[in-house]
This record gives C-alpha cells, sequence and structure tokens, in this order.
C-alpha cells in the first residue's frame, strides 16, 4: 500500500482531490503493469522464503535476488528474476510473469537456457504467472523435472494461511 501510495498519489494529488479519479486512473494505468510487475517478484521471493523456512524448498538458498550480466555464451545482456544460490552444489531459478496471457513452454526454455550459464550439481526452476500455464509448458515442465509452475493464486492462499 506504502509502495503504491508514494509512487503514483503525490503526483496525483491534486486531482485527487478535487474528486477526478478517472483522470488520475488515466495517469496511473500505463504504469500499473511494470509496477506489478515489480510487486509480484516481491510477492514470489517472500513465498520462497516460507518455502525455505517451513523445510518444504527444492533448494536451500542464503539468500535470494535478481541476476543481472552476460550470457558468455551468446554476448548478451540477460536477467533472471529471482535467483538463490545454496553454495557451489545448488541453485533455484526464477521467472515471474505478469500478464494476463497464460504461460508458454517458450518461457521455460528460455529459463533453462539462462540457467546454464552457472555450473551447479543440481538447479530447480520456478515459472509464477499471474493466470496459469498453458498445456505445453504444463508438459516440458513435467518431463524436464525439477520445475515448480506457480500461479498468483496459488501464491496468496499460501502466504495467508497462518
Amino acid at each position: 500500500m506504502f509502495n503504491f501510495w508514494y509512487r503514483f498519489v503525490p503526483e496525483n494529488s491534486s486531482v485527487i482531490a478535487r474528486g477526478a479519479s478517472d483522470l488520475a486512473y488515466k495517469r496511473i494505468e500505463p504504469h500499473l503493469k511494470s509496477y506489478m510487475g515489480q510487486i509480484f517478484e516481491e510477492i514470489y521471493s517472500q513465498y520462497l522464503w516460507k518455502l525455505l523456512l517451513t523445510g518444504k524448498s527444492p533448494v536451500e538458498f542464503r539468500d535470494l535476488g535478481r541476476w543481472w550480466g552476460t550470457d558468455p555464451r551468446t554476448k548478451s545482456q540477460t536477467e533472471i528474476d529471482i535467483m538463490g544460490e545454496q553454495g557451489q552444489s545448488a541453485a533455484l531459478f526464477c521467472e515471474c510473469k505478469w500478464t494476463d496471457k497464460s504461460v508458454g513452454a517458450d518461457v521455460l526454455e528460455t529459463l533453462t537456457e539462462r540457467s546454464r550459464i552457472f555450473r551447479y550439481e543440481t538447479e530447480h526452476l520456478f515459472i509464477f504467472a499471474k493466470k496459469g500455464f498453458t498445456q505445453g509448458c504444463i508438459e516440458k515442465a513435467s518431463a524436464r523435472g525439477r520445475v515448480s509452475l506457480v500461479t498468483y493464486s496459488e501464491i496468496l492462499e499460501e502466504l495467508l494461511e497462518a
């Protein structure tokens, strides 16, 4: 709530104070997708920490963060939304998609390729989606193994359990 407030309300406070909520929304709406993408990643980081602290994480990572750097194979810049390492032995790699479409197998393929930048004995991939996954993505994840496909609604249920 505070993040949203400080990001959008001060610059729109005059129109909000005058009751022009439609105008304020018109100004805010173009920025919501990128804003929610960042919030979405933070929610999923909290979910991964909860898995670790309850002994349910497939990787006992030490910390979580975004990785951004050069892929030595393609010589291009790339990023991994969330990454966690368990020393040199294991890692988890996560992709977060805040979109109204079902996430396809192409996202799994891209994350798999990005995970190959690193050398770990084992790795586990997470793909987090706002809406869900295509059948092709579900099938590829099942065939590959060590992949968790998680929707936003599943996360909310898990995080709200106390």
